[in-house]
């Protein structure tokens, strides 16, 4: 079944190439090769600590002039120094408007635009069909951008998997470590997706790549875009709950904390312990956030529009455990960039 599958993706490939290669032309210096530097830590002021500094590599693409551009959360939540670069070789640093653990996504803003750099459009969710042809370009490897191309294979809907986001598309596009943040495009070259996370046993393609739907990118990045904190949040649902014998239907694990953030200026603590929860790392240690204002922390839709409706000066009560004793820690919401409003993709 793997077989036929593989070979029905490169049937489909090799029919729409003559018309994406010319799409891939028109497309691909939207696209930004995205490299971060990570601080990693290990020990005690007691016992002595050890700091190294690692960098790390994905991709993203334009998505207004202004210098907005998505690329998956999970790529710069932990970074303290970004940096894009372009198609013409044009570098600059970037910095984080909004980000989302849970649906994987982040709006950067990079502080400049080569001139002539046209935005990539997103596609509407009825034109995101299965079957569909599409292609991805990325920095797969450190080979930048490399477009690989196949079908959607599923869109999937399903907000119970767990860690990992529910709302994605499935496609047997060739995704690789480096291909995270990057664009799925369609033939139209608009952006049906974000590149997200793989499933594979060898660490490279198997034909189970998914990416974060235009939609939710349009939707929690530019319409209902939650206030950045310098904090990285993983959603714990119910199974995992259970796992740690925590009494709670649900919560926000606190990973890391952005220093001298607003997180971390408030007293917000992130994990120390790197674990793996099935086949996802998740830092443990951190705070365990049990309610964000006045809504259960489990009750995500609720304190997405309570997140969203707040000004800077606003600031969010959190009520927590923190090493299995309760707390309450107050964050003001900072400043930040006005976000543009996002058109629908000219008619062709």
């Amino acid at each position: 079944m793997f077989v036929v599958v593989w070979l029905f993706s490169v049937v489909a490939s090799a029919q729409a190439r003559p018309a994406l290669d010319a799409v891939f032309d028109k497309v691909d210096p939207a696209v930004v090769m995205v490299r971060v530097s990570v601080r990693h830590t290990e020990g005690d002021e007691q016992n002595g600590m050890r700091v190294e500094l690692l960098y790390g590599y994905g991709a993203g693409v334009l998505l207004h002039e202004g210098g907005f551009i998505a690329t998956a959360a999970h790529v710069v939540d932990q970074a303290e120094m970004i940096e894009v670069s372009y198609k013409d070789g044009t570098k600059c640093g970037a910095s984080i408007v909004t980000l989302s653990r849970t649906e994987d996504l982040a709006l950067l803003k990079a502080e400049k635009v080569p001139k002539g750099t046209v935005a990539a459009p997103l596609a509407e969710i009825d034109k995101i069909k299965v079957g569909q042809p599409v292609f991805a370009v990325g920095r797969p490897r450190g080979y930048a951008h490399s477009m690989s191309a196949g079908i959607i294979s599923s869109v999937r809907n399903d907000p119970a998997m767990g860690l990992r986001p529910g709302h994605v598309i499935q496609t047997d596009a060739a995704l690789n470590p480096g291909n995270s943040g990057g664009p799925l495009f369609n033939e139209r070259g608009e952006v049906v997706g974000i590149a997200s996370f793989i499933f594979s046993k060898g660490g490279g393609s198997e034909g189970l790549g998914f990416a974060i739907p235009a939609h939710i990118v349009k939707k929690r990045l530019f319409e209902k875009p939650l206030p950045y904190l310098g904090v990285s949040l993983r959603i714990l649902p119910q199974p995992v709950m259970e796992l740690f014998n925590w009494p709670y239907p649900g919560a926000m694990l606190v990973e890391t904390v952005r220093p001298e953030s607003p997180a971390a200026k408030a007293g917000l603590q992130g994990g120390v312990v790197d674990v793996m929860v099935g086949e996802i790392p998740v830092k443990l240690g951190g705070d365990l956030i049990l309610k964000v204002g006045p809504h259960d922390a489990w009750k995500t839709d609720d304190i997405g529009v309570y997140l969203a409706g707040l000004r800077p000066g606003d600031s969010i009560e959190y009520q927590l455990l923190r090493k299995g004793q309760p707390l309450a820690v107050s964050v003001p919401v900072p400043p930040r960039e006005v976000i543009p409003v996002l058109g629908p993709p000219k008619k062709k």
